[in-house]
């Protein structure tokens, strides 16, 4: 009754059993559809089909700005409270109950550290963040273009080897990106190569277990006993399966890093070599081998599947038939830049504008990421009190009409004349000190994928064999078409 009409958001709009609960949201999270079935005219309006972000969306619509979609949680739409919700880590914090459970072998890691003992302590994000940050700058990002680059070469060879081959002339780019960028962060990050002609192989048979461990951390926080006692991989089904996953991941992840300390640590421009030699000040100490295993894994899953979404959406937007003259321009102003000319890259304006209107138009993270009020915040109207649950979804602010006219149209010319609210509203590495640390190196390999895909002579057309419905966002945590797979008719100019 409290929490019907005389809880402290009970000015706040929003639909009625949002008072109650908003449980459901973490039991459709566990198949990445995280539908809000609390909402019954939601429900009838909009059918169990829709996923978190949509529905989100058309609360929004109905409600405005600030939405209350839980007991003790609040969604907001206007990006002009990005700032302070996102950039204020003295009266905002990471929700642990987000967070905490997003350990790989138990141990804290760069991505989920936010309390100790239900305390916030910044200091430790922060010597980690310090310790782990001089390979993502941008000039030491730019020493990986070599081994960056040929990865991009691969991926633009794989593409028109399956096409090839194939009786359809197609290739799955999903599963083909899905190699590229995790091949890629584990050669930056731990100086691990798949070669040999079933290197292939070996690298998909890791990505899909690393894939489908995913769910491990879902089940972790509901059933925290799986993991350590050994009982998860024991079970069958599904279940068992995502903890069998993990098992065999976290087994190829030591030998990675076992097998980068003995030979390459030393080398500065690898991802992991500053936390393996350098001093944790907030531990006062090295990392020991668990926290390194968990810091590399936590690196592999946050640093191949953002940019594996981002380039898959990429070329699926250049592949419809409505994208052909924007993939026509692209590959004439690509090809008359000086080959590895990278600085080239970075400024060309189209290169630049394809890739932010990916970014709007296919946001690679589209869950809300909860925050926690340390103190009150004025949200619009309302007067939010500490303790609440707040949180932003790229995918409502970059569909907004006013800053983005046509928002479902994907539409690279309009990055050519920006507004500074364009700039500002376009979130795709979030903001503040809580910012993803690998965007550098995002920018870099999309660049260079692109770059090599179009210097290729590749030309990409949509195959007939896909239906609309393959290519919807399936939400889990990073994007990914809910049929698993981009088939591209693939052929050379």
């Amino acid at each position: 009754m409290r929490r019907l009409f005389f809880g402290s958001l009970r000015q706040v709009p929003g639909p009625f059993f949002a008072r109650l609960s908003n449980l459901e949201l973490s039991i459709a999270g566990v198949k990445g559809r995280r539908i809000y079935v609390s909402d019954v005219v939601a429900l009838i309006f909009y059918e169990l089909a829709l996923t978190r972000h949509q529905v989100l969306d058309a609360l929004h619509s109905s409600y405005g700005d600030v939405v209350r979609v839980g007991p003790n949680e609040v969604s907001v739409a206007n990006w002009q409270h990005l700032r302070p919700i996102y950039a204020n880590s003295k009266t905002v914090v990471k929700d642990p109950a987000f967070y905490t459970n997003a350990t790989f072998v138990g141990k804290n890691n760069i991505f989920q550290m936010t309390y100790i003992n239900i305390v916030p302590n910044p200091t430790e994000h922060a010597a980690r963040r310090k310790l782990s940050s001089p390979p993502y700058a941008a000039q030491s990002v730019s020493k990986l273009d070599p081994l960056i680059y040929k990865k991009a070469e691969d991926l633009a060879r794989r593409l028109i080897t399956e096409a090839s081959a194939s009786p359809t002339g197609t290739a799955d780019a999903y599963t083909l990106c899905g190699l590229f960028s995790f091949e890629t962060i584990c050669k930056a990050g731990f100086a691990k190569d798949f070669e040999g002609s079933d290197g292939a192989e070996a690298s998909l048979k890791l990505l899909r277990a690393m894939d489908g461990s995913a769910p491990t951390l879902i089940f972790d926080g509901v059933v925290p006993f799986l993991r350590p006692t050994g009982l998860g991989a024991k079970l069958p089904g599904f279940i068992g399966d995502a903890y069998r996953n993990h098992e065999y991941w976290q087994q190829q992840s030591r030998i990675m890093v076992d097998h980068f300390l003995q030979k390459s640590s030393s080398d500065e421009k690898y991802l992991l070599s500053p936390i393996a030699t350098g001093i944790d000040a907030f531990l006062g100490r090295r990392l020991n081998h668990e926290e390194l295993v968990e810091e590399a894994m936590g690196y592999m899953f946050a640093g191949s599947g953002t940019t594996s979404s981002t380039l898959t959406y990429l070329m699926y937007a250049l592949s419809l038939p409505e994208n052909e003259t924007v993939q026509e321009r692209l590959y004439r102003e690509l090809n008359d830049l000086p080959s590895g000319d990278v600085s080239a890259l970075r400024q060309h304006p189209y290169l630049n504008a394809v890739i932010k209107e990916t970014f709007r138009r296919y946001p690679t993270i589209v869950s809300t990421l909860p925050r926690v009020l340390l103190e009150p915040m004025q949200l619009e109207e309302y007067l939010i009190p500490k303790g609440t649950v707040v949180g932003m979804q790229n995918w409502i602010h970059h569909r907004n009409p006013y800053i983005f006219p046509n928002p479902d149209r994907f539409e690279p010319d309009r990055w050519l004349h920006s507004t500074e609210t364009m700039e500002a509203s376009l979130t795709p590495f979030s903001i503040g000190r809580r910012n993803c640390i690998g965007q550098n190196l995002a920018w870099e390999e999309l660049y260079l994928a692109v770059s090599a895909i179009m210097r290729a002579g590749l030309k990409l057309r949509l195959s007939t064999e896909m239906e609309d419905w393959e290519m919807e966002i399936e939400d889990r945590f990073n994007i990914a078409p809910r049929g698993h797979r981009l088939m591209l008719e693939v052929t050379r100019r």
